[in-house]
């Protein structure tokens, strides 16, 4: 396509303005200058009008009573004399002769013409009246009273401008033109640059806004090929480039972000005015539990220990690091300015949050569990150590002590026995290797079975155990083995957690069997009101080889603290689900959630 120029369209426009208001001003000069020669032209009109009339009132009568006396006037001249009850009007212009009677009336109608005669005063006056056909007809008239022989007289003396009025006609149509022609051309370059100029810039501009607005929808298209359409054109390349940058952009951002939230460690970050610029999840999740455990969190930004960090930072342009703790967790906080290379400062501050709280727990669990170890085998060997001798020292006298002895040495045997079963299968199900038998199990059933087993020690620690089971419920699909484990070792730590004989008027364990209708689930309550459990030592208690009494005030407590994480792989191996709630002197609740299967 053809490239035309705005400018030179605009160029053309311009010049032929300028060249129409430059003919208008010599058009108006030629007026002015017309406008003098009408002065000189009627000065010199005038003193032809007097002297024709010092012709006439040389003998008025003649040319009162005889036409051919005015045939030696000009054509264009006119006159009316008047002397006592004698008239003649007299038109020399052959093609007015037939219209003297109007004109003479229209002439003698003016309102200059009356007042002129009613002054009695020589007086020229330039006026308009109309022919037959109402054409303006343009006139020099002179009017002049005399006496003549005790007679009053009155002379009008009419000249026709008709050359005149058409050259002035003429100038003011050509003016008149001129300033239409003039006016439609400042009409069209206006249309001209709406069109061509505002119009397309007005369009661009909205583009442009909506391109800052990340709206790429829009396009803009010309008709002709311009500097504007290219620089269209150039705004539509922009577009599409920005819209594949942002899109980029977005995606990397996307991506940037998920890494962001994904990592295990909190981010904050800290501008020099101390306001938090950017967090992750982690980050904000150990923001909201700080306020938690933080009285006077509401009052502060960071935690002053993170401030005492940022300052120094900012001070010095060195990182540091440090663990903190707050509330039984535990977090090693990494502090790092960020420099502005350009400027040489600091621009702000990251703080990187790891939650430690496992790695710590699992520290102190692995020592108590060697001291639990140690401690749980030593006692047994060495009485499996001292019974042996006894028997080989034949300090037993009768085999009756021999055969206790035999007997505790089994005893001490089975427990130590069962303590690795149980460590073995802990390992052995938390690998993935947990094989299910499910099938309908009697409730009511599997309850007196357990209730028989724990016989003694209820009697023992003055224990009340019973159960309930709602209705509806009689059985349920789970495996039997390693269910009756989940109960048994719920029910061991009921009873060893029971409290001495006579602290409560009544210690009791009872377990509930309900349908949670609204979550669809099984429910198993066991609940007792033995000592609790610390609500520092509740997050923890399902832990391999924790325990909540680590200082073993109650010495029946026997075992590694991995019962309960026993009991919580086979529940999840189940698609359950278990959690506790206890309060310390009142009692401890856990709840079991199985999937509802009817049948």
């Amino acid at each position: 396509m053809r490239r035309t120029s705005i400018f030179l369209k605009s160029w053309v426009l311009l010049t032929f303005l300028t060249v129409a208001i430059m003919t208008l001003m010599y058009i108006g000069h030629a007026i002015i200058s017309v406008n003098s020669i009408e002065d000189t032209y009627n000065k010199l009109l005038q003193e032809k009008i007097t002297a024709y009339k010092d012709t006439i009132m040389s003998d008025p009568e003649a040319y009162l009573k005889q036409a051919e006396t005015a045939q030696s006037l000009d054509p264009e001249l006119s006159y009316y004399i008047k002397m006592g009850d004698q008239s003649r009007f007299t038109v020399q212009n052959p093609e007015l002769q037939g219209q003297s009677e109007l004109l003479l009336e229209n002439i003698l109608a003016n309102d200059q013409i009356l007042d002129a005669i009613d002054s009695n005063v020589d007086d020229f006056s330039r006026i308009t009246v109309e022919d037959e056909e109402n054409n303006p007809l343009l006139l020099m008239v002179f009017v002049h009273t005399f006496e003549l022989q005790g007679q009053t007289g009155m002379l009008v003396i009419g000249y026709e401008l008709d050359e005149f009025q058409a050259y002035e006609l003429n100038a003011k149509s050509i003016t008149l033109l001129l300033l239409t022609v003039y006016l439609m051309g400042t009409i069209i370059y206006y249309q001209h640059l709406i069109r061509n100029v505002a119009e397309p810039l007005g369009i661009m501009t909205d583009i442009a806004f909506k391109y800052s607005r990340n709206d790429f929808s829009k396009r803009i298209t010309f008709e002709a090929y311009d500097e504007i359409s290219g620089l269209g054109t150039a705004m539509n390349k922009l577009g599409k480039t920005l819209q594949a940058t942002t899109l980029m952009n977005r995606e990397e951002r996307e991506l940037l972000n998920h890494l962001f939230d994904s990592l295990p460690a909190g981010i904050l970050y800290f501008d020099q005015t101390f306001h938090l610029k950017l967090v992750n999840g982690p980050g904000q999740a150990f923001l909201d539990f700080w306020r938690r455990v933080d009285p006077d969190a509401e009052t502060k930004a960071i935690p002053h220990q993170f401030k005492e960090m940022v300052e120094h930072a900012f001070s010095t342009t060195d990182g540091s690091e440090a663990d903190f703790s707050w509330s039984q967790r535990h977090y090693n906080v990494k502090v790092t300015p960020v420099i502005q290379t350009d400027l040489q400062k600091t621009a702000g501050v990251l703080i990187v949050l790891q939650d430690v709280t496992n790695e710590r727990q699992l520290d102190i669990i692995r020592g108590d569990f060697i001291t639990n170890v140690s401690h749980d085998l030593r006692t047994p060997l060495q009485m499996i150590k001292g019974y042996s001798e006894a028997i080989i020292d034949n300090i037993a006298e009768s085999n009756d002590e021999k055969i206790e002895m035999a007997q505790i040495i089994l005893d001490e045997t089975t427990e130590m026995n069962k303590m690795v079963n149980n460590l073995l299968d802990l390992s052995r199900m938390q690998a993935g290797y947990v094989d299910l038998n499910r099938q309908n199990v009697d409730l009511a059933v599997f309850f007196n079975h357990l209730s028989g087993r724990f016989e003694n020690s209820f009697k023992e620690a003055a224990i009340q155990f019973t159960y309930e089971l709602a209705d509806g419920i009689k059985t349920c699909p789970f495996d039997e083995e390693k269910m009756n484990q989940v109960f048994y070792n719920l029910i061991d730590n009921a009873v060893r957690y029971s409290g001495e004989i006579g602290t409560r008027r009544q210690k009791f364990i009872h377990i509930t069997v309900r349908l949670d209708d609204m979550l669809d689930k099984v429910v198993f309550e066991v609940s007792d009101n033995g000592i609790g459990i610390q609500a520092e030592s509740l997050p923890f208690i399902f832990e391999r080889f924790y325990k909540n009494d680590k200082s073993r005030t109650y010495s029946k407590q026997k075992g590694t603290g991995i019962g309960l994480s026993i009991v919580k792989t086979i529940v999840e191996a189940h698609d359950g689900e278990i959690e506790v709630h206890s309060e310390p002197g009142v009692g401890t609740t856990f709840l079991i959630r199985f999937p509802f299967r009817a049948g």
